[in-house]
């Protein structure tokens, strides 16, 4: 079992790269736009695809066939929060491609043989260039959208070496005991071990209760790494006895990051606090704060040095979007499922 989530950049490039399978029809209809610069349609819903998939990812939607019209996610409407994450996506991809015309930022030739290699090794896996065609459109996408959002991908690859400065050791530092947690916990499974399903109601009734009698021994101040061992059902409470270290949108030795209820929770609590139950679609959660350990900073400090640097691109680009000029039409926003 895994409590990682697939950050949404991994799952555009996998997407683009590996498969191509979500279902759409090319739409050149604006959705918004970003200093002049149209969104439309079909961008958006490739956007909206990739987003809802990693929804699923994180959420029990076998559980609900209705689940993006009656679920809830980070508190709104399921679908609401697809969308606005999807719009999110978009308008920064706008940003980037701009950002990068702005500041003289070219693909060289060896860019464009990438491109093209990719392109090329797509068509092949498809089947063909008209297999690759048709898959293309059942993702909403042209070849010339494809193209541009491979393209996105260089350009932010470019800006991010040109604005965010390199991290030294001791900004690393910095970054590991500000921006991390390490935390442990005890996870009682509502789904099947194998199957990842959701357990009969009964069981997960049974599974609610057997956790809220772990917090009542965890809050009275029973030995926490004891229940992890006796009660914990996360495989990864075995192998990685010092626990994860996590921070916003990663974890330590994985691709992206923990689950977002695990991962607010977690970043929430003061080091030595244990968390009250926090459900995700593994299971019910008890959280506890560790301190940061110094040998961990000298294990991972390059990785470090790496989210750091992305946290940097990160802020500038929330940055570049507040100083943005962007209008949404909101009744083709809502149009789309």
């Amino acid at each position: 079992m895994k409590l990682s989530k697939i950050s949404l950049i991994v799952a555009i490039v996998f997407a683009l790269t590996i498969s191509l399978s979500a279902c759409g029809t090319v739409d050149g209809s604006s959705v918004a736009t970003v200093n002049g610069v149209k969104i439309t349609k079909s961008e958006f819903n490739f956007y909206l695809t990739q987003v809802k998939s990693q929804i699923e990812q994180q959420q029990n939607t076998a559980s609900a066939p209705d689940f993006w019209e009656t679920a809830e996610v980070e508190g709104k409407k399921a679908i609401d929060a697809a969308r606005e994450k999807a719009l999110d996506e978009a308008e920064k991809a706008a940003i980037i491609t701009q950002k990068a015309k702005e500041n003289g930022i070219k693909l060289s030739q060896e860019d464009v043989a990438s491109i093209g290699k990719q392109k090329s090794s797509q068509m092949q896996k498809s089947g063909g260039r008209d297999a690759f065609e048709a898959e293309l459109k059942k993702n909403g996408l042209t070849s010339e959208t494809y193209n541009s959002l491979l393209e996105n991908s260089l350009y932010a690859s470019k800006l991010k070496e040109k604005f965010a400065t390199d991290v030294d050791d001791a900004a690393a530092k910095q970054f590991y005991l500000e921006k991390t947690a390490r935390v442990k916990h005890v996870l009682v499974m509502t789904v099947g071990q194998q199957d990842g399903k959701p357990l009969p109601k009964e069981q997960q009734d049974a599974a609610k209760a057997k956790a809220e009698q772990i917090l009542a021994k965890a809050k009275a101040g029973e030995d926490f790494d004891k229940l992890v061992a006796q009660f914990s059902e996360d495989p990864g409470s075995q192998s990685q006895p010092d626990g994860y270290i996590l921070g916003i949108g990663f974890a330590l030795g994985s691709q992206g990051g923990m689950v977002p209820a695990f991962e607010t929770a977690s970043l929430a609590l003061q080091v030595g606090a244990v968390s009250d139950i926090v459900e995700t679609n593994y299971g019910y959660h008890i959280i506890k704060r560790y301190a940061t350990d110094e040998a961990q900073f000298e294990k991972n400090k390059e990785e470090l040095k790496s989210h750091a640097k992305n946290t940097q691109f990160e802020d500038l680009q929330a940055q570049w979007k507040a100083d943005a000029k962007i209008s949404v039409n909101e009744k083709e926003l809502k149009s789309i499922k």
